[in-house]
């Protein structure tokens, strides 16, 4: 059989269609929403780079996208789909012809059900019907549309099971297909011999082709989406830049409105229509945009002003989330999904951060509830420099910390930097004295286990630690030989030296950081008096920017971005004060009025971005700022009395921790209620027992 791999990347670029098209896999204008249950909770991705599907929570209030895990999927994925119940998930693997199957747990963790079952040649799209009874594959390769049920109950409830036939013709090469929010009729896009095949759904699922198998499009069809009402149907035509417009007719044919097609930007391979039926959107493959309509009471499109907003680089789905008020582009090539709010006009406006990074995307499908996700504390783990080990905890639905059985884990020697990754199932200490990183597994009870190789080789004196938004890469600060070590975290969280192992920092490099886009990283450089900025490729390799470095004042030890991606934050411990700096679109820091504020610290970033703390170290209090629409740290109101070596935010923003540094004695852990101003309030119980010399805390939390 014809593999994947032999097609042109241009055929593939176009084949790769929307997650949300009309059902072709996103779930999103399958059916029309309903009012009280849709709030956007979790999205998938798709990862073609990395066989993956990729899990993220849709923050509630900003609808940016974090990354929260990802499960094993075929070969070469390229399309995903939800269920109409939110239960289960489907992705199509192109390169191996199977349908990956998951159940979807109530955090957003993906669970593989069975065997994949097989499809046809170089499957491509696939849709649920708005029963969630059958679904059905678009097979590029030979012209086929296989047919499955879908198992209601039992053990195997969820699974699919081939129809008989498992199979039926469509035109040349099938790009999308999608069933109307009736359930009656289904519609396939036909790239090589620029149809729409259009069938009837019988009482058991299967399709008939209509009286007229087909209807003319343009030039390679390469997605089709019918609008909730289902009264109209948009395919877009990537080889002539337009998207075609239907009605749709009593008995489901198509007929192509007047005009016929409306212009598109360059290469539009995916279209999407809103779940009001008010706007639609296309991604345009070759000039790197989104294209927004308005759709017209007789469902003409009609062209936005702008008509076009930009994408990453070579967008190949867009998606819109189940409350209408934001919407996705994922770009393979990239490595990036594009993030963006939806106005009372339906205009998009990119959110902050403008992206984020996924291994390959191609397409996204979200579940929907009457109410988003919320974070929910977990797990604390420090690092105890002085008894090289790590102490563990459980966080109480009051924010206090109790200590595990056991209360340590043995670290290497002189852990100073404790981090986890973003899905909360892997742990690394990066130990100052060992020269190397220690690395281990989260169990389901939160304690720490070493992994099989219980540690990877730094660089001289690693003081740092930390992992990208997407989990897919660790970055470590050698304090000793002035570079930072880079990472790849396999699929079992071990960490992996990338080509190249190191890149040159500046002297003395105390503390490295990557914004929530996953695109650019800091790093503080304690001795030269600087900062240290980079891009991060798509292979997660770190490359200086244009202007490598930025000055600071004396002595920086920390840099902090916050969740916008817009505004960072440098510690300066020898000057006694904070460096402030807006991010450019190109992620080179510029200098804030003022430029510094007081403090002396480390510094963190309330999760709703309103919020900053300081611990200073050296006068034993916590300063505690508001940030302004701009950036810039207000005065505290009031200092807290607990100066401290690191302070961090659990995810639910409810609940504050700050280490105490003590070199030679057992430190502590000081633990605060967050008001709704932003003020740290002590607990009841205002400190717990840690190791000797402990300078660093991570927290965990899952999503419900």
């Amino acid at each position: 059989m014809k593999r994947l791999s032999s097609i042109s990347i241009l055929v593939l670029s176009t084949i790769l269609l929307a997650a949300c098209g009309g059902g072709g896999s996103g779930g999103v204008s399958v059916s029309p929403p309903v009012p009280a249950n849709n709030v956007p909770r979790y999205a998938f991705v798709a990862n073609y780079n990395d066989n993956t599907v990729a899990s993220y929570v849709v923050e509630a209030n900003t609808g940016r996208l974090k990354y929260i895990g990802k499960a094993a999927a075929g070969r070469n994925p390229t399309s995903v789909i939800v269920d109409p119940s939110g239960h289960f998930a489907y992705v199509v693997n192109s390169g191996d012809y199977t349908v990956s199957q998951y159940q979807i747990g109530g955090d957003g963790a993906l669970t593989e059900m069975g065997k994949p079952p097989a499809t046809g040649s170089t499957p491509t799209s696939v849709t649920i019907d708005p029963s969630g009874r059958f679904a059905y594959v678009a097979n590029y390769g030979d012209g086929t549309v296989a047919q499955y049920t879908i198992v209601a109950s039992g053990s195997a409830k969820g699974r699919l099971q081939y129809m008989t036939p498992a199979t039926v013709n469509t035109g040349s090469r099938p790009n999308s297909v999608t069933v109307d929010p009736s359930g009656r009729y289904a519609y396939v896009a036909n790239h090589g011999d620029h149809t729409v095949s259009q069938y009837t759904i019988g009482a058991n699922g299967a399709l008939t082709p209509m009286t007229s198998a087909t209807v003319p499009a343009d030039t390679n069809p390469a997605s089709v989406t019918v609008d909730p009402s289902g009264r109209f149907a948009y395919v877009a035509n990537s080889g002539n830049n337009n998207v075609s417009q239907y009605t749709i007719s009593a008995n489901g044919a198509l007929t192509p409105m007047n005009p016929a097609w409306v212009a598109a930007g360059i290469a539009p391979v995916s279209i999407t229509v809103d779940s009001t039926g008010s706007y639609a959107y296309a991604a345009n493959r070759s000039d790197h945009t989104v294209s927004q309509y308005t759709i017209g009471a007789n469902g003409a499109l009609n062209r936005m002003t702008p008509a076009t907003v930009a994408a990453a680089t070579s967008p190949v789905s867009v998606s819109v989330d189940p409350s209408g008020r934001y919407a996705y582009a994922a770009s393979l090539f990239s490595g990036k999904i594009s993030q963006y709010s939806i106005g009372a006009d339906g205009k998009l406006t990119p959110l902050n951060p403008v992206v984020v990074s996924a291994a390959g995307p191609v397409a996204l499908a979200m579940t929907r509830g009457s109410a988003a996700a919320r974070p929910v504390p977990k797990y604390a783990y420090v690092a105890n420099a002085g008894s090289a080990n790590v102490s563990q905890y459980t966080i109480g639905t009051d924010g206090a910390l109790t200590a595990m059985t056991p209360a340590t884990v043995v670290a290497g020697t002189g852990p100073t930097s404790v981090t986890v990754d973003p899905s909360g199932r892997y742990a690394y200490v990066a130990n100052w004295s060992g020269f190397y990183v220690s690395q281990f597994t989260i169990g389901a009870n939160g304690t720490l286990t070493a992994m099989g190789t219980p540690t990877i080789a730094a660089g001289s004196v690693p003081s740092s630690v930390t992992v990208d938004p997407s989990g897919r890469y660790a970055y470590v600060a050698n304090n000793g030989d002035d570079n930072i070590s880079q990472y790849i975290i396999g699929t079992n969280g071990a960490l992996s030296v990338m080509t190249p192992a190191t890149i040159p920092a500046g002297t003395g490099p105390k503390s490295v950081t990557v914004d929530p886009s996953g695109r650019y990283a800091y790093v503080a450089n304690i001795s030269s008096n600087n900062v240290s900025q980079y891009t991060i490729g798509a292979n997660g390799a770190l490359s200086p920017m244009g202007t490598p470095t930025v000055e600071v004042e004396t002595s920086p030890v920390s840099v902090t971005v916050d969740p916008s991606g817009r505004y960072a934050y440098v510690a300066n411990s020898g000057g006694g004060n904070v460096s402030q700096f807006t991010i450019g679109s190109d992620g080179a820091l510029t200098a804030m009025t003022p430029a510094v504020v007081a403090g002396t610290g480390s510094v963190t970033v309330h999760p709703s971005g309103r919020y900053a703390y300081v611990a200073n170290a050296g006068s034993a209090n916590l300063s505690q700022y508001t940030i302004g629409a701009n950036g810039t740290l207000a005065l505290p109101v009031a200092m807290v009395a607990a100066g401290g070596a690191d302070v961090t935010i659990e995810p639910s923003g409810r609940y504050a921790y700050v280490v105490h540094y003590y070199p030679f004695g057992a430190s502590a852990v000081s633990q605060y209620t967050i008001d709704t101003n932003g003020a740290l309030i002590p607990m009841s119980t205002p400190w717990v027992a840690a190791g000797t010399g402990s300078n660093s805390i991570a927290t965990v939390g899952i999503w419900q």
